[in-house]
């Protein structure tokens, strides 16, 4: 079985929690030893095999590091793992999930052999919003429901607002729309940055 690790936790001294995510599933497993184990990190893809225990939970066994050349640039990796770790608290309380999670990380690990690292992950976020049927309009004040002409502020979550009726960072409606339709390309850096910024105030 393949998934990618979205979470560890320490439980005792050297044994942790770990959460794995695979095209069906979010596995919470046991992993004896595990902080010993360099392939036991978060934003890894491993492969593995479930051990079932009647009386216990489910263990972690025999995990390989499925790595990715892009896992020896740092600045790639950092940004990987921040994506990850919001998509652990995105999904918290569920176990079974649609198969788009597991190959949206899939394509998200491809993007990133090319793309710059805040570039893929909010190329990933887009789609992301897309399929949990969360993509703005933009059209429309979440406020206070009135159209919205000119700039307007985006918030965590990308909803979207009047100056006067939120905090937030503003954009011209193009680009975000553009980026919001698959076409990052059209965002610059500035605008990179600062939707970054929105995406790490959590999903």
């Amino acid at each position: 079985m393949q998934g990618y690790i979205l979470n560890t936790q320490k439980v005792r001294e050297e044994d942790l929690l770990v959460r794995v995510l695979t095209p069906t599933h979010i596995h919470t497993l046991y992993r004896f030893y595990g902080r010993r184990h360099s392939i036991i990190h978060l934003g890894n893809k491993i492969d593995f095999v479930i051990q079932n225990d009647i009386h216990e939970i489910k263990k972690l066994r025999e995990p390989m590091h499925l790595a990715f050349s892009w896992e020896r640039d740092t600045q790639k990796r950092y940004y990987w793992q921040q994506y990850l770790k919001l998509l652990n608290t995105h999904l918290q309380d569920i176990s079974l999930l649609d198969t788009f999670y597991y190959e949206h990380l899939e394509l998200g690990a491809k993007w990133l052999l090319k793309e710059s690292p805040k570039r893929c992950i909010l190329n990933l976020y887009a789609r992301l919003l897309s399929f949990e049927g969360r993509n703005n309009s933009l059209q429309n004040c979440l406020i206070c429901g009135k159209p919205i002409v000119g700039d307007r502020v985006l918030g965590r979550g990308i909803v979207c607002g009047h100056q006067e009726c939120m905090q937030g960072e503003v954009f011209a409606q193009y680009p975000i729309e553009q980026w919001l339709g698959f076409n990052g390309e059209f965002l610059n850096d500035e605008e990179v940055d600062r939707l970054f910024n929105l995406l790490q105030k959590g999903l």
